[in-house]
């Protein structure tokens, strides 16, 4: 007992280290973002693991096992087979041993079933052909996601921006007016008129703050690391905002050419096709062959030690089990032929739709631009009235020209967005030389 004690101590201690470092990768987390977070940075952290893209994954790793078991249907099987048997023997027989046992090498192979196999594999392999295009389609719309909540955090901070000067403002106006009130120059009413304005303007900046920490919590999930709130992050450069608009008909028909869900929904409506056509196949001879080698505890005439045969199937009724095939595969065609027509009737009002609002936030953009040098200028000359004490609006020209960065920045993201959508519609880019052509 006291050398099982040792020994036990001895294995205990060995284990130690092991069970340390499992504990301490048990502990470790995702690494912490960087600060600051670029663009670049978040959509580089967008391709690690996420619990949507895994799902999409795993429906691919499906469609593979699928083609594997398409293939392994007309591969060769080889197998053992033991046999373990007590008999009693007849009185003529020449062997009057009572074990009649028996091993075996099978070895069975598809020869032809005409056309069934090459049918199923043919189904597995559009099928994973159509998941790998779902799962292109899924990682442009993951990559949408993120520069969303990234662009979320960008605004919410300069809306807290904006009502932060707006109170700070306020509470300035409302603490001259004390003053004055004081001095018997303003109304009871005007100090509460002030003082209701100050209060919407502390109230809009409770809001932005919280804005700003809800943001920053949605960036963090969509980055699959929930609870890091991003401290700081690096406006963009956006080079989407100096891209070309192509003709709406050019870019039509790069989206039905290249559009990963179209693709996805042809491949699915081929894989349905090469289905109903393994179904009707059911109706079909099959020719097979197999190889058998064999050891028997018993010397009899009838024996073979080796075999090598050839069979042939051939369907005369089925119950009707080959009929409800072909219907059931006939009905998903159907289904397929029908999703993908009205996938392709979508996609060309969602290319419309966002070709549209590109052409619309062009303008929009030009509109902000001279919005916002308005609001600059602007500024400069109520500073300068300031410095002059002939007006005093300097903080209200400095919260105007903070909310005109803002439509500016929203307008700016809003094309980003929408040209990444474009370019998940159409399955990327279209060529520069193809775009010049058409200016």
């Amino acid at each position: 007992m006291p050398i099982f004690n040792r020994s036990a101590m001895y294995g205990a201690m060995l284990c130690l280290p092991l069970l340390w470092a499992m504990s301490a990768a048990a502990q470790e987390g995702p690494d912490p973002l960087p600060d600051p977070l670029t663009l670049e940075q978040a959509l580089a952290l967008a391709d690690e693991a996420d619990p949507a893209m895994q799902e999409v994954q795993a429906a691919v790793d499906l469609a593979r096992a699928g083609v594997l078991e398409a293939e392994a249907r007309d591969g060769i099987n080889v197998w053992f087979e033991g046999r373990a048997r007590w008999i009693e023997p007849a009185d003529n027989t020449a062997d009057d041993s009572n074990d009649d046992h028996k091993v075996s090498l099978l070895a069975r192979k598809n020869l032809y079933d005409f056309g069934r196999s090459s049918a199923q594999q043919a189904a597995a392999q559009a099928e994973l052909a159509g998941s790998e295009q779902t799962y292109i389609d899924s990682a442009r719309l993951r990559r949408i996601a993120v520069m969303q909540r990234f662009f979320d955090v960008l605004q919410a901070d300069m809306e807290f921006a904006r009502d932060d000067e707006a109170m700070a403002v306020a509470y300035v106006t409302l603490d001259r007016l004390r003053n004055r009130h004081e001095l018997g120059e303003v109304s009871d009413l005007e100090i509460l008129t002030m003082e209701n304005e100050y209060e919407k303007a502390r109230r809009n900046r409770v809001v932005s703050e919280n804005g700003m920490r809800v943001a920053r919590a949605q960036l963090a999930i969509a980055l699959n690391r929930p609870g890091m709130l991003p401290s700081n992050l690096t406006s963009p450069e956006l080079p989407q905002l100096r891209r070309a608009l192509p003709e709406y008909e050019q870019l039509l028909a790069k989206s039905m050419q290249d559009n990963p869900r179209l693709l996805a929904l042809r491949k699915r409506t081929e894989a349905a096709q090469q289905r109903l056509e393994a179904a009707y196949a059911g109706r079909r001879p099959r020719l097979s062959g197999e190889l058998e080698a064999s050891e028997y505890s018993r010397s009899m005439g009838s024996n073979d030690k080796m075999r090598a045969s050839l069979y042939l199937e051939v369907p005369l009724y089925d119950g009707g089990s080959t009929n409800s095939a072909v219907a059931r595969q006939q009905a998903e065609l159907y289904r397929a032929q029908a999703q993908l027509r009205g996938a392709e009737h979508a996609l060309r009002q969602a290319v419309l739709g966002q070709w549209t609002e590109l052409n619309n936030l062009r303008i929009e953009r030009e509109r902000a631009a001279v919005q916002r040098n308005y609001r600059d200028l602007y500024l400069d000359r109520s500073r300068a009235l300031y410095e002059m004490e002939v007006n005093a609006d300097l903080g209200d020209a400095m919260v105007r020209l903070t909310e005109a960065q803002l439509d500016e920045a929203n307008i700016r993201f809003a094309t980003a967005l929408a040209w990444e959508r474009m370019d998940a519609l159409t399955g990327g880019a279209l060529p520069a030389e193809a775009v010049a052509a058409q200016q």
